[in-house]
């Protein structure tokens, strides 16, 4: 696999996510970022760089309210999707019924 074809491969994976992987999928990232954060922190406090520390403590603040932030988006998704399931096995019925034959 050459690396044009890996990048073709990877842009349609990542264009046929569904919301909800993207959501999640951005949580772990925030996760991710808010350890780094916090390990980076706990040395420079360590280090006795207090200055920084207090920006990097900012920065993990504004991390933690993009993660909450982005758990009750998919809070709600989730609610959404269980609104919607009933009605698109309504809107899918049909399709079934023209595939097998049996025609409205």
């Amino acid at each position: 696999m050459n690396s044009k074809n890996f990048f073709h491969r990877w842009k349609e994976g990542i264009l046929s996510l569904s919301p909800e992987k993207q959501i999640k999928g951005k949580m772990i990232g925030l996760i991710g970022g808010i350890v780094g954060l916090t390990i980076a922190m706990v040395i420079m406090i360590y280090r006795k760089q207090w200055g920084f520390s207090i920006f990097v403590f900012f920065i993990i603040w504004i991390q933690f309210i993009g993660y909450i932030s982005t758990r009750q988006q998919l809070i709600a998704m989730k609610e959404m999707m269980k609104g919607l399931g009933p009605q698109q096995q309504d809107m899918e019925s049909p399709k079934v019924d023209n595939e097998i034959g049996n025609l409205r």
